[in-house]
């Protein structure tokens, strides 16, 4: 019999569901947990009983990621805890993939806030077709949607500037101004270390060179590219909070390097 035998609508099982709740409560569980929890689940003779409520295992699972979640980093630790914790709730990946799509989002953060900037390997087909400079490296990738947005009506979001450092949080404040705009596809974004490359549907690119008169815009939900006459807007399709703040660090780290 497996845990997800276990959960069901009686007392019984919602007792045992609040002993799990408290035990992962840290966002751990460990040995003397584990037999903690062993010893429970006999007194409460709950042996074959219940049917897989995958609804509940997931419950108990979102209350240790918000635990490990709460100090605003994501270790290598906490990732291995999170690991055991779903093996022992018995859930797929697949039935808690867009929390650990966010996770992975949240631990690449910590990374970079630690001075490790990630690497897109050249099989990522973000990169097909891409033609890097000799010794530009791409550090990531994400999906985006273009829109033509001919004004921003004061909208203007937060200019990441050459050589100032990104304060934590501060594009969420900001929103697209998609008002107005006209859609143009889908694209990739590839930030490197030393341009941001935009790869549109159709394999055709555009790159903007970081430096003082870079004109990079950066929202809680996307990138603005002011152009001579209008910009485009890069909306993200992860719908992550974690993205916006990803995007920030990587460029105060690499626009503060020279030029």
């Amino acid at each position: 019999m497996g845990i997800k035998d276990w959960f069901g609508g009686d007392k019984k099982k919602a007792a045992f569901r609040d002993k799990i709740k408290e035990a992962v409560s840290d966002g751990k569980l460990d040995a003397h947990d584990l037999k903690e929890l062993e010893k429970v689940r006999k007194e409460l003779d709950l042996a074959g009983a219940g049917d897989d409520r995958t609804v509940l295992r997931r419950e108990v699972y979102n209350e240790a990621v918000k635990a490990v979640k709460k100090d605003g980093e994501v270790t290598a630790t906490d990732a291995h805890e999170l690991a055991k914790i779903q093996k022992f709730l018995a859930l797929r990946d697949d039935q808690v993939q867009t929390t650990k799509w966010d996770l992975a989002r949240m631990r690449t953060l910590t990374e970079i806030r630690h001075g490790n900037l990630p690497t897109v390997t050249s099989a990522n087909a973000a990169l097909r077709g891409v033609q890097l400079e000799p010794g530009e490296e791409a550090h990531y990738s994400m999906s985006v949607e273009v829109f033509d947005q001919p004004s921003t009506r004061q909208a203007d979001g937060l200019h990441i500037e050459w050589g100032k450092p990104y304060e934590s949080d501060s594009a969420r404040m900001h929103v697209l101004p998609e008002a107005g705009a006209k859609p143009q596809g889908e694209a990739s974004v590839i930030i490197t270390n030393k341009r941001l490359i935009v790869k549109t549907e159709g394999g055709k690119t555009a790159a903007i060179r970081y430096g003082p008169q870079a004109q990079v815009f950066l929202y809680g939900d996307g990138i603005r590219l002011e152009r001579t006459v209008g910009n485009t807007l890069l909306r993200f399709k992860s719908r992550s909070e974690e993205t916006a703040e990803i995007v920030g660090e990587l460029f105060s780290a690499l626009m503060k390097r020279e030029l």
